[in-house]
Protein backbone atom coordinates (compact mmCIF):
# COMPACT_ATOMS: atom_id res chain seq x y z
CA UNK A 1 0.00 0.00 0.00
CA UNK A 2 3.10 2.37 1.19
CA UNK A 3 4.40 1.64 -2.89
CA UNK A 4 1.45 2.48 -4.31
CA UNK A 5 0.96 5.81 -2.67
CA UNK A 6 4.66 6.83 -3.45
CA UNK A 7 4.19 6.00 -6.82
CA UNK A 8 1.14 8.02 -6.84
CA UNK A 9 2.69 11.07 -5.33
CA UNK A 10 5.40 10.72 -7.50
CA UNK A 11 3.40 10.72 -10.52
CA UNK A 12 1.38 13.51 -9.57
CA UNK A 13 4.62 15.54 -8.40
CA UNK A 14 6.18 14.54 -11.77
CA UNK A 15 3.03 15.73 -13.74
CA UNK A 16 2.57 19.11 -11.93
CA UNK A 17 6.15 19.95 -12.57
CA UNK A 18 6.13 19.04 -16.03
CA UNK A 19 3.09 21.58 -16.30
CA UNK A 20 4.70 23.87 -14.47
CA UNK A 21 7.91 24.28 -17.07
CA UNK A 22 5.18 24.31 -19.31
CA UNK A 23 3.45 27.09 -18.49
CA UNK A 24 6.40 28.64 -17.23
CA UNK A 25 7.60 28.42 -21.05
CA UNK A 26 4.37 29.46 -22.39
CA UNK A 27 4.55 32.92 -20.14
CA UNK A 28 8.13 33.58 -21.28
CA UNK A 29 7.24 33.30 -25.09
CA UNK A 30 3.82 35.79 -24.18
CA UNK A 31 5.93 38.04 -22.53
CA UNK A 32 8.92 38.37 -25.26
CA UNK A 33 6.07 38.56 -28.03
CA UNK A 34 4.48 41.77 -25.79
CA UNK A 35 8.09 43.12 -25.57
CA UNK A 36 8.19 43.03 -28.93
CA UNK A 37 4.77 44.50 -29.18
CA UNK A 38 5.61 47.13 -27.32
CA UNK A 39 8.68 48.44 -29.21
CA UNK A 40 6.56 48.06 -32.24
CA UNK A 41 4.18 50.55 -30.66
CA UNK A 42 6.55 52.96 -29.97
CA UNK A 43 8.86 53.12 -33.32
CA UNK A 44 5.30 53.45 -34.75
CA UNK A 45 4.40 56.26 -32.81
CA UNK A 46 7.67 57.88 -33.36
CA UNK A 47 7.71 57.04 -36.92
CA UNK A 48 4.08 59.08 -36.94
CA UNK A 49 5.61 62.31 -35.14
CA UNK A 50 8.39 62.22 -37.49
CA UNK A 51 5.72 61.86 -40.60
CA UNK A 52 3.71 64.85 -39.17
CA UNK A 53 6.54 66.80 -38.76
CA UNK A 54 7.59 66.50 -42.30
CA UNK A 55 3.66 66.82 -43.65
CA UNK A 56 4.10 70.49 -41.46
CA UNK A 57 7.02 71.36 -42.96
CA UNK A 58 5.87 70.29 -46.67
CA UNK A 59 2.59 72.00 -46.20
CA UNK A 60 4.11 75.46 -45.42
CA UNK A 61 2.19 78.11 -47.10
CA UNK A 62 4.97 80.28 -48.67
CA UNK A 63 5.94 76.53 -50.19
CA UNK A 64 2.87 75.80 -51.85
CA UNK A 65 2.36 79.56 -53.13
CA UNK A 66 5.36 78.99 -54.71
CA UNK A 67 4.89 76.13 -56.14
CA UNK A 68 1.54 76.77 -57.31
CA UNK A 69 3.06 79.92 -59.39
CA UNK A 70 5.78 77.55 -60.06
CA UNK A 71 3.72 74.79 -61.91
CA UNK A 72 0.89 76.52 -63.05
CA UNK A 73 2.85 79.13 -64.79
CA UNK A 74 5.04 77.71 -66.87
CA UNK A 75 3.40 75.05 -68.66
CA UNK A 76 1.23 75.24 -71.01
CA UNK A 77 -2.23 73.21 -71.25
CA UNK A 78 -2.09 70.17 -73.63
CA UNK A 79 -5.01 69.05 -75.60
CA UNK A 80 -6.66 66.61 -73.48
CA UNK A 81 -7.04 69.30 -70.65
CA UNK A 82 -8.95 71.74 -72.86
CA UNK A 83 -12.45 71.17 -73.33
CA UNK A 84 -15.41 73.26 -75.25
CA UNK A 85 -19.22 74.51 -73.22
CA UNK A 86 -21.01 71.86 -75.28
CA UNK A 87 -19.13 69.17 -73.62
CA UNK A 88 -20.24 70.76 -70.01
CA UNK A 89 -23.14 68.86 -68.46
CA UNK A 90 -26.61 70.76 -68.76
CA UNK A 91 -28.81 72.15 -66.14
CA UNK A 92 -32.26 70.40 -66.11
CA UNK A 93 -35.12 73.29 -65.78
CA UNK A 94 -37.71 71.02 -64.76
CA UNK A 95 -37.53 67.23 -63.32
CA UNK A 96 -38.90 66.08 -66.86
CA UNK A 97 -36.87 67.80 -69.28
CA UNK A 98 -34.72 65.84 -71.41
CA UNK A 99 -31.42 66.88 -72.95
CA UNK A 100 -30.84 66.17 -76.62
CA UNK A 101 -28.61 63.22 -76.12
CA UNK A 102 -25.40 64.35 -78.08
CA UNK A 103 -22.00 61.72 -79.13
CA UNK A 104 -18.55 61.98 -79.58
CA UNK A 105 -16.91 61.34 -82.94
CA UNK A 106 -16.54 57.20 -81.87
CA UNK A 107 -19.92 57.17 -80.81
CA UNK A 108 -19.75 57.14 -76.88
CA UNK A 109 -22.98 59.02 -75.09
CA UNK A 110 -21.65 62.07 -73.53
CA UNK A 111 -23.32 63.12 -69.88
CA UNK A 112 -25.34 65.68 -70.27
CA UNK A 113 -27.41 65.53 -67.10
CA UNK A 114 -25.36 66.42 -63.67
CA UNK A 115 -27.56 63.49 -61.25
CA UNK A 116 -30.56 65.17 -59.14
CA UNK A 117 -29.80 64.55 -55.28
CA UNK A 118 -32.64 64.22 -52.84
CA UNK A 119 -32.40 65.18 -49.51
CA UNK A 120 -33.78 62.73 -47.03
CA UNK A 121 -36.98 63.24 -45.66
CA UNK A 122 -38.11 65.45 -48.47
CA UNK A 123 -41.45 64.87 -50.39
CA UNK A 124 -42.40 65.73 -53.62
Amino acid sequence: MMRRSMTLWLLLATCAGITLFIIKHEVQEREDRLNTLHRDILADQEAIQVLNAEWSYLNRPDRLEHLIREFSEHRVANHLQLTSVELLPQWLNEPGDQPDVKTDSNGIILPMIRPISIKAGAQR
